[in-house]
């Protein structure tokens, strides 16, 4: 009886015997889908590497470079303004500037606006007083040499923007200078 039961047989533990031994016969689609994700891998791998390689470049050849505004500065890309009419209306300017030894200026200016807004010229006629106490308290305020010529550009501007401040009508384009001395003592 012992030797009957250890008599087992492979073919009893196993199933059946032709598929537990022989090699697995792969499917058509099981290794066409390993290769498409072989190279797929291999492209999304490619990308990074350009990728990282460009941006890494751009940024080494950007490194240290001020931005060149050429075109802005120069004369052949200025755009062009409309002529403007103007008013003396305003007196001239007299005052001390706020050095230690103050200096005297003498300004006269002349204010710039759209030709056909008649608003604005009405308004600085009205306004002449006012302006010029604006201008002679805005040039008080500075010394001699910030009413030197470096600073031209900047004054005008800084006049324009505080008459237009009090403007209601409209906006004056431009502050020009008819006369500027500053005389120091």
């Amino acid at each position: 009886m012992s030797d009957e039961q250890q008599d087992l047989s492979f073919e009893d533990v196993g199933g059946s015997g032709e598929e537990a031994g022989g090699p697995r016969k792969p499917g058509i689609f099981s290794g066409l889908i390993l290769t498409i994700l072989k190279w797929a891998a291999i492209v999304v791998g490619i990308i990074i590497v350009v990728v990282t390689v460009t941006i890494v470049t751009l940024n080494i050849r950007e490194k240290g470079r001020v931005a060149q505004n050429i075109a802005a500065q120069s004369p052949a890309y200025q755009p062009k303004e409309e002529p403007l009419a103007y008013s003396d209306l305003v007196q001239t300017m007299r005052g001390q500037t706020m050095d230690e030894e103050p200096a005297t200026f003498l300004v006269e200016i002349s204010i710039g606006y759209a030709m056909d807004d008649k608003q604005v010229a009405a308004e600085v006629g009205q306004r002449a007083p006012q302006l010029r106490d604006l201008g002679i308290k805005y040039l008080s305020r500075r010394t001699a040499d910030e009413l030197g010529p470096a600073y031209y550009d900047m004054i005008q501007d800084d006049l324009r923007n505080q008459i237009n401040g009090v403007m209601t009508s409209g906006k004056v384009k431009s502050v020009v200078f008819r006369q500027i001395s500053v005389m120091k003592l």
